[in-house]
């Protein structure tokens, strides 16, 4: 659905600015940080690019894994059921830290 109302809003430059900061520090812009708190969202803070390369790097731990996991148990070769484990546990490492990170509400 598209958004057809418009509304000006007038600030003092220090709320402008106070806007300007809290929606950057959330990776939004300064609408879409508005339309979030009006909704009753929780605005937490957007990750740092360390976040997301971190993230990347436990996926592919995790795809490697997976792999090594279709080959061992193809093959008989390592304790298959220690790495399902190992699989599990980068799995939940993940999702902790997008938990951490995720926006609430959008």
């Amino acid at each position: 659905m598209k958004r057809t109302c418009n509304m000006l809003l007038r600030l003092y430059p220090e709320e402008k600015e106070r806007l300007t900061q809290k929606a950057r520090k959330a990776n939004m812009s300064r609408e879409s940080y508005c339309r979030a708190v009006l909704n009753g969202s929780e605005v937490k803070e957007g990750p740092n690019a360390d976040v997301a390369q971190l993230i990347n790097q436990v996926r592919r731990v995790g795809y490697n894994i997976d792999q090594i996991l279709k080959i061992a148990n193809g093959q008989g070769l390592v304790d298959v059921p220690q790495l399902r484990k190992a699989l599990e546990e980068t799995h939940q490492v993940a999702q902790q830290i997008i938990k951490a990170y995720a926006r609430t509400g959008s």
